[in-house]
């Protein structure tokens, strides 16, 4: 498996399995629902990729909570966001900038609040 150019970050199963359980098969920036089986098959409606936060050579580590899965397929998250449209580019980001990080359904919420709705 690995990234999807074959190159960067590589998380092993488990972590990757971590992040994709944590975000409830969807997409971290969109929401969109993927395929657990179209890993790293773009072209494919609901293909993914496990993108790092923080690339390795720059103190990331290949553990779950420096994973998150973005999508390959039409928005493709992974290339217009965090790539900022270009695959030799980076944008920086941080779990904040992804909404879906941790899905929540209309009873949960992805983040701890304080009682007038600020993030703890």
């Amino acid at each position: 498996m690995g990234s999807q150019q074959g190159k960067g970050m590589q998380f092993d199963y488990n972590a990757k399995k971590a992040a994709y359980v944590r975000q409830h098969g969807h997409c971290a920036k969109c929401g969109k629902y993927l395929n657990t089986i179209f890993e790293d098959r773009k072209g494919y409606e609901g293909a993914w990729t496990a993108h790092d936060l923080v690339p390795l050579d720059e103190g990331g580590s290949n553990k779950a909570y420096n994973c998150v899965i973005l999508c390959i397929a039409k928005p493709d998250c992974h290339l217009n966001f965090a790539h900022g449209g270009d695959l030799g580019k980076r944008v920086f980001l941080t779990q904040f900038a992804f909404p879906h990080w941790m899905y929540r359904n209309s009873t949960e919420q992805a983040w701890p609040t304080t009682e007038d709705g600020q993030r703890q």
